[in-house]
């Protein structure tokens, strides 16, 4: 065998071993994320931390949770040599059913998300469908009740579809109701969305959303820190709301009762420092009661996407589009060119590679694009070759 070909072997039997070591630390009974994470922070890797793991006396797994009861037999069986091998077979199973794995430690076919770094409690495994990195500057969570009045349903459509065209990512819990109109705004707008599962892959809860799960499967992307086959709990959804937090700036609750899952996800966003939002509604309506709440205690008002915007620091072009080269005005909900190179640029200054990579441009037309822009003002360049978004009082 080459030195080039062993190499590479060396070097994915390595990324294995060091998912199915995230595997059988996450199934471990008794010891909990808090602790896989606190494992391996400390010895620097999956693999190292399972092996420490397996060397450790019961009392100093017992140290991990904090002096709690730690059920030593069944967690001894689960590091063990027959609970790698169950693990590897998790992996196995999930690519072939077309799932990419995306690990804590930087192992797998998927980035991790570098959002989710910021939890106590981060997924060690990440199981995704779809294609393209997630981009936690642009990414927007738009969360609410299942129990949704037709005003809520407009609401998160509207602004799901806006988002879209935005280029924005617009991310969800695929339940029904606001997450399900959030993500079928954007996905007719052709932008980004996330889906983050309360189960594994192949469970479609609810049922009444298999239409949209088809549609995520083809343009979307799917993720879920649940194995293949999970079930829905009542505890997933809780550690699945985390995770939508996590993964966007900030949080859009549409539409919300006093005790609708939906302000657990704004609870989570605000432990993590993210932005908070909500939608008014009337005060007679119980179903607005969460949004109403966290409007009292100071979460952003959102009447409409400008407001996101604003609330987010986003320079967003509203009373005037840019011109195209013939000089016609475009729409402002056309996500076109030019308008994707000024949403790139608020985000700070670019070179035209780094716009091309990042937005999936040829370079021409990047530099078409920054030609145009600079000409009618909207960029500026700046020494060394980069391009720099011009802020522009009461408007574009």
């Amino acid at each position: 065998m080459a030195p080039v070909t062993e190499k590479r072997s060396a070097e994915r039997r390595a990324v294995e071993g060091e998912l199915a070591a995230l595997v059988v630390l996450t199934r471990a009974p008794g010891i909990g994320l808090r602790s896989v994470r606190r494992l391996i922070d400390r010895h620097g890797g999956a693999s190292e931390a399972l092996t420490a793991a397996r060397r450790a006396a019961p009392a100093d797994l017992r140290a991990l949770r904090r002096g709690q009861r730690v059920p030593t037999a069944r967690t001894v069986r689960a590091l063990g040599p027959d609970g790698e091998k169950a693990a590897r077979s998790l992996l196995r199973e999930a690519r072939a059913k077309g799932l990419r794995l995306a690990g804590y430690t930087d192992c797998g076919e998927a980035a991790y998300p570098e959002g989710l770094r910021d939890l106590p409690d981060p997924p060690p495994v990440l199981f995704k469908r779809g294609a393209g990195a997630l981009d936690s500057e642009r990414t927007i969570a738009v969360v609410g009740t299942r129990a949704s009045s037709s005003y809520g349903l407009r609401t998160a459509y509207a602004l799901g579809r806006e988002l879209g065209r935005w280029g924005w990512t617009v991310v969800s819990g695929m339940a029904r109701g606001i997450d399900a109109a959030a993500h079928a705004g954007a996905l007719d707008a052709g932008g980004r969305t996330i889906g983050v599962l309360g189960t594994g892959h192949d469970r479609e809860y609810p049922a009444d959303n298999r239409e949209l799960y088809r549609r995520m499967r083809s343009h979307g992307v799917l993720l879920s820190e649940f194995e293949p086959g999970a079930p829905p709990t009542r505890s997933a959804f809780p550690r699945r709301n985390r995770v939508i937090a996590a993964l966007a700036r900030g949080v859009i609750v549409v539409e919300a009762g006093g005790k609708s899952g939906a302000l657990n996800t704004a609870d989570h966003a605000l432990d993590l420092g993210r932005e908070v939002l909500a939608v008014p509604g009337r005060i007679d309506d119980p179903g607005a009661a969460g949004c109403l709440r966290l409007l009292r205690q100071g979460a952003g008002l959102v009447a409409g996407v400008q407001d996101v915007f604003d609330a987010l620091g986003w320079l967003c072009i509203e009373s005037q589009a840019p011109r195209s080269a013939e000089g016609s005005a475009r729409a402002v909900d056309e996500p076109s060119g030019d308008t994707r190179l000024l949403g790139a640029l608020s985000r700070g200054p670019r070179s035209p590679d780094e716009l091309a990579v990042g937005l999936e441009m040829p370079v021409t037309k990047v530099l078409g694009g920054l030609g145009r822009l600079e000409l009618e003002g909207w960029v500026e360049r700046r020494p060394g070759g980069n391009f720099a978004a011009v802020r522009r009082r009461g408007g574009p």
